[in-house]
Order: C-alpha cells, then structure tokens, then sequence
C-alpha cells in the first residue's frame, strides 16, 4: 500500500481545479472476477477515454461510500491517502455492487466557449441554448458538481443483479453482465433522486477500443441498451445538468454517473 505524497496531492488538485473538457471518474479493480477471499485493489480513477491515473482515498472527497454485498449495505472506508484507495476481500460468492457519492465540487469555465465545448461533449447540447436564454455569464461560469460512481465486481461464480443504492444519479444495469456474452445487450436505467430520467446520453467507454465511445440516449423510462461487442472492462458514463438549488453560488449544477462492469 503506498501513501499520497503532499506534493502529489496538490498537484492533483490543481489539475481536478482546472477546466477540463470531460473528467470521467470511476472505480477500478485490478480484477473484476476475484476469488472469494483474495484481496482486490479498487483504484478511484480520473481521466478520458478509459484512462487515468488512481487517485488516493480521502474521507472528505465523498458523502457516502457503500457495498451490497450478502444482502446488506456495508460501509466502505480507507485511510487518507492511500493507493491503492480501496484494498478489500469477500469471504463468499456474488455479485457485489459498490456505490460511491463525492463530495460536490466547484469548476470554473473562463470562457463561453469553453463552457459549451464542454457541455456538448457530455452530450448536453440542449444546455447550450438554456444558458443564453437565460442570460447567464458570458466569462467565469461556474459548475458545481458532484461524483456518483457504481462497479459490479463479479466474486467467484458472480450471481446476483445490480440494484439501485440510492445514489443522487444512478446507472443500474437490467441485467448480470457477467452472464452475458460478448456480442449481447445490456439494458441500463439511469435515475434521478429514484425516478428515470429521459433524454440523457450515456456513453460507453470498451477497454478493447477505449477512443470509440458508443452514445445512447435513455428514453421516456430512463432505459438505454448498451451493445457489449467484445470481452473486457466496461465503463459507463451519463451527465445530468440542471438549475442550482437556491442559495448555491453556481450558474449550473451537474451529478456525474459511472458504472463500471466486465464481460467475461
């Protein structure tokens, strides 16, 4: 296990600070199919297309960090700047869903520009227009947002299926993806504070060909089919983005969803 450096750290906040196009963050085992009590290493990562470098675990970055497993809800906790951030064993077989709530975060855009490259990346076009309706700032405008990631991680023969944790912005997958083949469909549903949500893209990120990214969008249900074209990793990632509540200082306020699965 190896600790944070404070350099290290601040390093990583000043880029997290920084406006970025896209900034994906979920969550990475170093195996999705360990064996019932073998150690895995769970890496929060932050990145593009896939790819990115593990961030340490730190208590203040998240409001509610959990795993359903043996039928219950547990916590998930680590020391301050450890990395890998999560090091864990499960003592039987299933599937075990994590669910991770990040602490909101502030972002500053310089410019319009800026900002709409941005929000048209994640597939949020329809904001670009809302934003100049509604006469909101040309320079300095500002995001809050917060992190809402899930992994499946499928222990010894990987029986169960996903289920809603509650998360503020939430994919869960219809079906076991570690019962499914490559070449199949999984359908998701992604929901809002419980309820779908319609019109939102959700794009999905194969580890067998991570600069491809696959777009669909949910329907009046909140559901979308993720087409599963070969073996491997897996990470889906969906952006909603709506007025902040009163009292906020943001022009917007944006929740982030991951989910992140392996096909065998």
């Amino acid at each position: 296990m190896r600790k944070f450096t404070m350099v290290t750290l601040l390093l990583f906040i000043a880029v997290v600070a920084s406006p970025v196009v896209a900034h994906e963050f979920w969550l990475q085992p170093n195996t999705y199919t360990p064996a019932p009590e073998s150690k895995v290493s769970i890496d929060h990562n932050y990145g593009q297309y896939f790819k990115g470098d593990g961030l340490p675990y730190v208590g203040e970055w998240h409001q509610r960090y959990v795993v359903w497993d043996a039928g219950k809800l547990r916590k998930v906790s680590g020391f301050d700047g450890d990395l890998p951030a999560i090091q864990m064993a499960f003592d039987d077989d299933g599937l075990k869903i994590f669910g991770y709530f990040g602490t909101p975060e502030p972002q500053v855009y310089d410019t319009l520009e800026k900002y709409e490259k941005y929000v048209r990346k994640v597939g949020l076009d329809h904001i670009v227009d809302k934003h100049r309706e509604r006469g909101k700032p040309k320079t300095k405008i500002r995001e809050l947002y917060a992190r809402n990631a899930k992994l499946l991680l499928g222990v010894g023969n990987a029986q169960g299926t996903d289920r809603a944790l509650g998360l503020p912005l939430e994919l869960v997958a219809g079906l076991n993806p570690y019962r499914l083949k490559p070449g199949e469909t999984l359908p998701v549903s992604l929901l809002y504070k419980g309820s779908p949500i319609e019109g939102v893209a959700i794009f999905t990120f194969s580890a067998a060909d991570p600069k491809k990214p696959v777009k669909a969008v949910t329907d009046a249900n909140g559901r979308a089919a993720i087409a599963l074209p070969a073996s491997g990793a897996y990470l889906l990632n969906a952006v909603h983005m709506f007025e902040p509540a009163t009292g906020e200082k943001a022009d917007w306020t944006s929740l982030w969803a991951s989910l992140t699965f392996a096909v065998r």
